[in-house]
């Protein structure tokens, strides 16, 4: 019977909380420690589950497989490449980091040493157990929205990088087509950076997305409309459910078919693909180049909205 992976957490907060239970549940998978500044805070995640708190990066080698990096973004490059140059498989939050330079030389030294990087892009997660690979055909469009009160988490950087990041990377995906420009507005509103914004998105196959994106909303809302060749396709994502109707031919009545997965674990999920791609080799549902195109999109929003709206190109990955 094969060895557990050994893993561990970087980053005690929000998010690490929870992939250190994810960790700790999995079958496949020890949680050796949670790794993080503050060792109180490490202790408080860690020792629920059994696992060590530490402060020091430099443990890692030699004593754990993986990591989950949920540390502050301007920390995901210096803390992945040490991983990286440890032969530690990495499984980092979103945005895969600060700027496209630092995304390239992660994605280079993993795939010279052989390394797993994923991004946590969780949506695509979300997505997985709906179906929508079944009626999708030739989208021509798609309208993403994704709206939330404000709770102080992710304030300090733009809402474009925050909560718009995680529809540019599901927009892409479903239009299987590299964006080629991007353009966008935005307000301030109770930070420093954007938080209210809306981009839109050109693709290199014709297709276009709208993205709207807010933190201080009344109303929650994380949904995607995709207008395609045979119809419509209608998503919910907080509530996980799918609803595709398929257009009039002849005269006769639309068709609609309509999927539910209200009980579902992206997260769960996520760790459960991340385990796996180290275990078979494969590649990962979201992998560094993903998160890296991805990132490109977010930054040319939001240079197109500090530049007064102009429509600004992607940079291309040279890794």
């Amino acid at each position: 019977m094969p060895q557990p992976v050994r893993c561990a957490v970087i980053g005690a907060g929000h998010i690490g909380r929870f992939h250190a239970e994810k960790y700790a549940r999995h079958p496949a998978a020890r949680l050796v420690a949670v790794v993080d500044t503050d060792p109180q805070r490490a202790d408080a995640i860690g020792r629920p589950h059994g696992a060590e708190a530490w402060t020091d990066l430099a443990r890692l080698a030699g004593r754990v497989d993986a990591v989950s990096i949920c540390a502050p973004t301007p920390f995901h490059f210096a803390i992945a490449c040490e991983c990286i140059q440890a032969g530690i498989h990495v499984l980092v939050e979103k945005p895969v980091a600060v700027t496209l330079d630092e995304a390239d030389q992660m994605i280079a030294r993993a795939e010279a040493a052989g390394i797993v990087l994923q991004v946590g892009h969780l949506e695509r997660f979300s997505m997985a157990g709906l179906g929508f690979e079944a009626v999708l055909d030739d989208p021509a469009f798609v309208d993403a929205r994704r709206l939330t009160a404000f709770r102080g988490r992710g304030a300090d950087v733009s809402v474009v990088l925050d909560l718009m990041i995680h529809d540019i990377d599901l927009v892409t995906a479903l239009i299987r087509s590299p964006v080629v420009e991007a353009s966008g507005v935005g307000r301030r509103v109770v930070s420093d950076s954007e938080d209210v914004a809306a981009g839109q998105l050109r693709f290199a196959n014709g297709a276009r997305a709208t993205l709207l994106a807010s933190r201080v909303s009344p109303v929650a809302e994380r949904s995607l409309r995709v207008l395609q060749g045979s119809g419509e396709i209608a998503i919910d994502l907080q509530g996980r459910r799918l609803s595709a109707t398929r257009a009039s031919v002849r005269g006769d009545a639309p068709t609609t078919i309509e999927a539910a997965q209200p009980d579902a674990d992206p997260l769960g999920a996520q760790i459960d693909s991340f385990l796996g791609c180290i275990a078979t080799g494969r590649r990962p549902v979201v992998g560094g180049r993903d998160g890296r195109d991805a990132l490109a999109t977010a930054l040319a929003v939001i240079q197109s909205i500090r530049s007064g709206g102009a429509a600004v190109p992607i940079e291309k990955s040279h890794a």
